[in-house]
């Protein structure tokens, strides 16, 4: 219960299921919004991926993106469902820069890791979907794992990290996924 004080200088008590009521509104009005946003992300990637079916479509998990030298704003490109960026490129060789970043779960806490900028080159074809992130297994530890459940491996750029990382190792590697 709340205690304040009315214009009497008098205490008065907010009843403890008003708390409760105003922060399960206030709960409310926050999910439907969230959800309204989530659901225009979702239509606005789809429609992306529809108009640019004639043209590779890199999904990228990084930041501070560099395509063929040109930062990702001057490129067709949207923010995914997954808040990874979506870049429409055209078949051909491209060269890629930028910071990747994952989350590693050590014990009970998790750690924020990210590589140092790179840069690397990429043969895409259109019309199909590519997938560029941080993982902390090789693309053969990924695909015995996942029971062969992965996309072709385009490109594996393998990392190094803090020794005091749960995972001391690293890849940055990019799938075909279609």
């Amino acid at each position: 219960v709340y205690e304040g004080h009315n214009q009497k200088g008098r205490k008065r008590m907010i009843p403890t299921p008003m708390i409760v009521a105003v922060v399960v509104v206030v709960w409310a009005v926050l999910f439907v919004i969230f959800m309204i946003l989530g659901r225009k992300r979702k239509n606005a990637e789809r429609s992306f991926i529809e108009s640019n079916k004639d043209k590779a479509l890199l999904h990228l998990y990084c930041r501070k993106i560099k395509i063929d030298g040109q930062k990702l704003s001057s490129l067709p490109h949207i923010t995914g469902q997954n808040l990874q960026q979506i870049a429409a490129l055209p078949s051909g060789k491209h060269s890629l820069e930028g910071i990747f970043q994952s989350t590693e779960l050590a014990g009970m806490k998790t750690r924020n890791v990210e590589s140092e900028k790179l840069s690397f080159e990429l043969s895409l074809e259109a019309g199909h979907n590519y997938t560029a992130a941080m993982y902390f297994y090789s693309s053969e530890e990924r695909k015995e794992y996942y029971k062969g459940n992965v996309g072709k491996v385009i490109a594996e750029i393998p990392l190094s990290l803090l020794p005091e990382s749960a995972n001391p190792k690293a890849y940055v590697i990019v799938y075909q996924e279609d």
